[in-house]
């Protein structure tokens, strides 16, 4: 036996081209084939002992629930985000979807551990989206320092309050997925994280497949979502969408095709997010003749677990905030309707 064993895990270490997740894999293989291990992890459990676990660890009043976004229509729909689900969230650039991101990152933030691991935008670039997220003041304005001295003193009041803020920003590459992987494991174990934003799921990289992006976003695709099954967190990933929806006449609102390069997001997915704006393409009414202005529509188009629905948002025209989208607000006189998007908020929400 040893003299077959050695030399067939000695081709494999010495591989050039194997990743250390794709070695370490490799080399189960042999020692499970080689029985110089057991196989005691592949034990199945009856279904009477799964319906006691859920029931002693879901059905209790101290039951780990799901944890609420913080954006209002999207709890009443969903019901938040869940343990071992992986959800994506696809658009057009410049639809909003980072600023959204960035605002379920602080609401959640406020209950458990949260990591955002961003790779579009810097440090600095972030921290100036979450700073408007949080005082409403533009984010061009913190970016380019061109702000009174009341919004100075507001931003560093806001930095004293969100010391204890359990928000992680991890914005350096990873050594691919097992890089990626082991950064998550790190956070969970030691940080307590229960939910992981990737901003955004393209930018991810693999030495596998490396020569065809097809396959190798969807082995990122699938990684992911082990990752939430295996650390019991919700994963929540951006996604650029194809140019083919820029080609499509009539609303243009994104269809499950138009994932950008790689059916295999759709698939792995639990939840699939559209993020669509009508006054994007210049529409500016509805069907029912109501003003668009400031609507913006998550089209869920994939639901593992329920039914499609479309959520209507208002933002406002930072991007800063986002509330449920009531018609009736743009009734009111348009005197009025500036003056409520004038007005600064004095109390931060922290």
């Amino acid at each position: 036996m040893e003299k077959d064993f050695l030399p067939h895990l000695k081709r494999i270490i010495e591989n050039p081209h194997h990743e250390q997740g794709v070695l370490m894999e490799q080399v189960r293989k042999v020692l499970l084939e080689y029985d110089i291990i057991d196989q005691n992890d592949y034990t199945s459990k009856k279904i009477s002992d799964i319906f006691k676990e859920y029931a002693s660890n879901h059905l209790t009043s101290n039951a780990k629930k799901q944890v609420p976004t913080g954006i209002t229509s999207y709890d009443e729909a969903l019901g938040g985000l869940f343990p071992g689900e992986f959800v994506v969230i696809g658009s057009r650039p410049g639809m909003g979807k980072t600023q959204l991101i960035v605002n379920m990152a602080l609401n959640i933030a406020k209950q458990v551990p949260v990591l955002y691991y961003s790779l579009e935008l810097s440090e600095l670039m972030l921290t100036s989206r979450i700073a408007a997220a949080i005082t409403k003041i533009p984010a061009d304005r913190i970016i380019n320092s061109t702000l009174s001295d009341q919004q100075k003193e507001t931003i560093i009041k806001v930095a004293d309050e969100i010391e204890n803020l359990p928000l992680f920003i991890y914005e350096r590459n990873t050594n691919g997925m097992s890089g990626f992987k082991e950064m998550c494991r790190k956070h969970v174990k030691e940080k307590g994280v229960k939910v992981i934003f990737v901003d955004y799921l393209q930018l991810l990289n693999s030495t596998r497949y490396r020569n065809n992006r097809e396959l190798e976003i969807g082995y990122i695709s699938r990684e992911l979502k082990n990752i939430a099954r295996e650390l019991t967190i919700c994963v929540v990933a951006t996604s650029q969408l194809s140019r083919s929806v820029e080609q499509r006449g009539g609303e243009r609102k994104p269809i499950l095709s138009d994932l950008r390069e790689s059916g295999s997001i759709e698939q792995d997915a639990d939840k699939v997010i559209f993020l669509y704006r009508p006054t994007y393409y210049g529409i500016v009414l509805d069907e029912d003749g109501n003003s668009t202005q400031y609507l913006m529509e998550l089209i869920l188009a994939k639901n593992r677990n329920g039914p499609l629905t479309t959520i209507r948002l208002r933002h406002d025209p930072q991007f800063t905030s986002f509330v449920p989208f009531d018609p009736e607000y743009f009734s009111l006189p348009k005197g009025r309707l500036d003056e409520i998007e004038g007005e600064s908020d004095e109390d931060v929400p922290f």
